[in-house]
């Protein structure tokens, strides 16, 4: 008792004699700030010149959909070459999908007998890249109706067909599909 005693006028306090090891001195403390603010610092300028290299297979200043929409609002012109992404096929079409999401469809046989076709789409895997070619052949419309909802069913149009219609948002171009090439990266990952 008296060896506590004593500790105590020294002001050692026994309720805190597990937290004596957990502040370093003030010698410990700059390298620790130092180090802290290098690495801070550090990882900044690595994370800054990562977002400048790889992106993936198609780069962000590619063309979109909606690009290809508004090229044809000008020119009268509609791009027949895309590079775009394998989402599905859905009955006599098979769909892609750009960086933004919007779609274009494909078509790729006659109905569902035509084997050729079957065969010609067979090695499309879904989510890889793919320059595709086509020949613009019409576009999907979803009307509004008189009370001003759009209809969730889509109409098929065949070309020439209303400017103001191919370039709306909803709209999606509708192509013959010609070939596509899978878009290969040459770039090592480690």
């Amino acid at each position: 008792m008296k060896w506590e005693e004593n500790q105590r006028k020294k002001g050692f306090d026994w309720r805190f004699h597990h937290l004596r090891n957990a502040f370093p001195p003030f010698q410990y403390k700059v390298p620790f700030l130092l180090y802290f603010c290098f690495f801070v610092f550090f990882t900044t300028v690595i994370h800054s010149e990562t977002d400048s290299k790889y992106t993936g297979p198609i780069s962000r200043s590619e063309k979109r959909i909606l690009d290809g929409k508004l090229e044809y609002e000008k020119t009268g012109n509609f791009p027949l070459e895309w590079k775009l992404y394998f989402k599905a096929k859905q009955g006599d079409f098979v769909v892609f999908y750009d960086l933004n999401g919007d779609e274009i469809h494909f078509r790729y046989r006659r109905n569902k007998f035509d084997s050729d076709g079957e065969f010609f789409v067979k090695d499309l895997f879904v989510g890889n890249p793919y320059l595709v070619k086509g020949e613009w052949i019409g576009y999907y419309f979803y009307a509004v109706d008189e009370r001003g909802k759009r209809s969730s069913l889509p109409t098929p149009k065949k070309l020439p067909g209303e400017k103001k219609e191919i370039i709306e948002k909803q709209s999606i171009p509708i192509f013959q599909l010609k070939e596509y090439t899978e878009i290969r990266t040459d770039d090592l990952f480690y």
